[in-house]
C-alpha cells in the first residue's frame, strides 16, 4: 500500500499559471458581461412588444444587477475555475431559476417603488434573458477555450481505476482538457493501467511537484484508492501551494451518481441515495417531447430521406428500410426501423463474422464490417441510418434518449445486473452516443446506462440532446 507523502516544499507558480488565472478572471466578467447583456436584450424585445418609456427602461434595467448577485451567490462564475468539466448546459436549472428570482425580484422592487411595470413585461424580460444567457455564455466559454491552451492534467495512480480516469480525459479532450501523463508508485500493467491508452509514466507521487512544475501541469487528478489519507494529503498540499487545481475520484465511483447528494452531520459528510422509478409527471414530460420532436424531425427530414432511399436502391439491390427486432423496455420485443447500411443477407452472414456464445460480454461491434455497403459507410459514418428510429420514438417503442436497444441473442446472454438497463425505454441517442459510442467496453457503457437509469431527469435527457449533433460530427468510435 503506498503511504509516502510526497517529498519537497512545492515551488511557486509559473508564468503560465498566472496567466492561466488571469484568462479565468477575465472569463469570469466576460460571463457576467454576457448575463447583462442578456437583460438588456431581454428590454429590447420587451420594448418592441409595448413600446416603453425611457423612465419604465431604466427601471427595467435594474434587473441586471440584481441578476449578477443572484448569479453570483449560486456560484454561476466561478465553477468553471473550480471544476475539472463545466459547460453552459450543466447550469440551465441554476440560470432558469436566477431568471425567475431576478424577475421576481424587480417587479417586487419597481413596484414598491411605484414605477408600473407590469408583470407581462417582466416575464418577457426573464424568457428572452434566459434564453440569451444560454447563448451568449456559450459564446463567452467558446472564445475562452479559442484562446486559453487546454487545461494539461496529470493522473495520479497506475491501476484499473487511473485507467479509466485517462481513457476519460483522452475521450472527452473536447471538454478542454489534456492528458499530459501519470504518476504513481509503479509504472502499471500495459493492460490495466494508463499506460494502455498511450499515457506517458513521469515517476512515482513522491516527485509530483516538480512533476508538475516541468511539465506546466494546471491540474491533478487523484485516481488511486491504495493512497492513504496522509498521502493524499500531501499531494492536495503540494497542489495549493502550487496552485494546481486538485479532482479526486472517490472510491467506489460506480455508485455515485448526478442524483446522490452530499449532506453533512455537523463536521461529518454523507452521501443521500434515492431510489425508485422516476416521477409519473418527468415521464409525461420525457413523452411529450418524444412525440414534438419526433413528428418534427421526421417532417423536417423527409426530403433527405427520400434522397438517401434512391442512393440506397441504386448502391445495392434490397430494401430500402432494414427492420429488426430488438428488445425494449422491460425486456418486450419491438421492430426498430433503420436505413438499410448492409448488403441483403447481412445477418445471415453474421454467424461466420463472430461468435455469439464465445463472446467474453453480451456485446460487439464489428470494425470495417465487410457487409457495410459503400452508401452505408456514409450513412453510418453520418449517423443518418438512425433517422427512422423516430418512427419508434413516435409509436412508443424507444424514446429520445436512453440506453441503445439490443438484439434478442445479446439480451438473452446479460446477468441480472446487466438488465437493469430494460428498466426505461432504448433510446435513439443515449449516454453511450455522447461519451465514446462504440469505443467504450461494455463495463464502462453499462456503467453510463446505469447511471442514467438511475438518475433520469428531463434537465440530463436535454443535455445529452444537446450533445449528441457534436458526438456526430466527431464520429469517435462509430461504425
Amino acid at each position: 500500500m503506498a503511504t509516502s507523502p510526497v517529498a519537497g516544499s512545492a515551488p511557486a507558480p509559473t508564468r503560465e499559471q498566472d496567466q492561466v488565472r488571469q484568462l479565468q478572471r477575465l472569463r469570469r466578467w466576460a460571463l457576467a458581461l454576457a448575463d447583462a447583456s442578456a437583460i438588456g436584450i431581454g428590454v429590447l424585445v420587451a420594448d418592441q412588444f409595448t413600446s416603453l418609456s425611457n423612465g419604465e427602461t431604466v427601471w427595467a434595467l435594474l434587473a441586471i444587477p440584481i441578476w449578477i448577485l443572484v448569479a453570483k451567490i449560486d456560484n454561476l462564475y466561478d465553477r468553471d475555475s473550480r471544476r475539472i468539466r463545466h459547460s453552459t448546459l450543466d447550469e440551465l436549472p441554476e440560470l432558469l431559476a436566477t431568471a425567475a428570482i431576478t424577475i421576481a425580484a424587480a417587479w417586487g422592487i419597481t413596484g414598491i417603488l411605484d414605477a408600473h411595470l407590469s408583470s407581462s413585461v417582466m416575464v418577457v424580460i426573464g424568457s428572452v434573458a434566459f434564453f440569451a444567457a444560454i447563448l451568449l455564455r456559450s459564446g463567452v466559454r467558446w472564445l475562452y477555450r479559442g484562446i486559453a491552451a487546454p487545461e494539461r492534467t496529470l493522473v495520479v495512480g497506475a491501476g484499473p481505476k487511473a485507467r479509466l480516469v485517462a481513457m476519460r480525459l483522452l475521450v472527452q479532450g473536447g471538454d478542454h482538457l489534456e492528458l499530459v501523463g501519470y504518476v504513481g508508485e509503479n509504472e502499471g500493467g500495459e493492460v490495466s493501467g494508463p499506460a494502455s491508452t498511450g499515457a506517458h509514466y513521469y515517476g512515482p507521487p513522491e516527485d509530483l511537484a516538480e512533476i508538475a512544475t516541468g511539465q506546466r501541469v494546471n491540474r491533478v487528478v487523484i485516481a488511486d484508492d491504495e493512497l492513504s489519507a496522509r498521502a493524499v494529503g500531501e499531494i492536495i498540499t503540494t497542489c495549493r501551494s502550487s496552485q494546481v487545481s486538485v479532482t479526486m475520484v472517490p472510491a467506489n465511483q460506480a455508485v455515485l451518481g448526478p442524483g446522490t447528494e452530499l449532506n453533512r452531520i455537523a463536521e461529518v459528510p454523507m452521501l443521500d441515495f434515492q431510489f425508485g422509478d422516476p416521477p409519473r409527471s418527468t415521464m409525461a414530460i420525457k413523452r411529450t417531447m418524444d412525440l414534438i420532436v419526433g413528428v418534427s424531425m421526421l417532417t423536417i427530414t423527409a426530403p433527405l430521406l427520400a434522397v438517401a432511399a434512391l442512393a440506397i436502391r441504386l448502391d445495392s439491390s434490397g430494401p430500402v428500410f432494414f427492420r429488426q427486432v430488438r428488445v425494449g423496455r422491460d425486456g418486450r420485443n419491438f421492430t426498430m426501423y433503420k436505413l438499410r447500411t448492409m448488403v441483403e443477407g447481412a445477418e445471415e452472414q453474421l454467424d461466420s463474422l463472430i461468435d455469439l456464445d464465445a463472446l467474453d460480454e453480451p456485446a460487439f461491434k464489428i470494425a470495417n464490417d465487410p457487409r457495410v455497403t459503400r452508401v452505408g459507410r456514409l450513412l453510418r459514418r453520418s449517423s443518418f441510418d438512425e433517422v427512422p428510429q423516430f418512427i419508434n420514438v413516435v409509436k412508443g417503442d424507444m424514446s429520445l434518449v436512453g440506453p441503445r436497444p439490443e438484439e434478442e441473442a445479446v439480451v438473452a446472454l446479460y446477468d441480472e445486473r446487466q438488465r437493469q438497463r430494460l428498466r426505461v425505454k432504448p433510446g435513439l441517442t443515449g449516454p453511450m452516443q455522447v461519451a465514446g459510442r462504440g469505443g467504450l467496453t461494455f463495463e464502462e457503457r453499462l456503467a453510463l446506462e446505469r447511471d442514467y437509469v438511475d438518475n433520469l431527469t428531463i434537465t440530463g435527457d436535454l443535455k445529452i440532446m444537446l450533445r449528441t449533433p457534436r458526438a456526430v460530427i466527431r464520429g469517435d468510435g462509430a461504425f
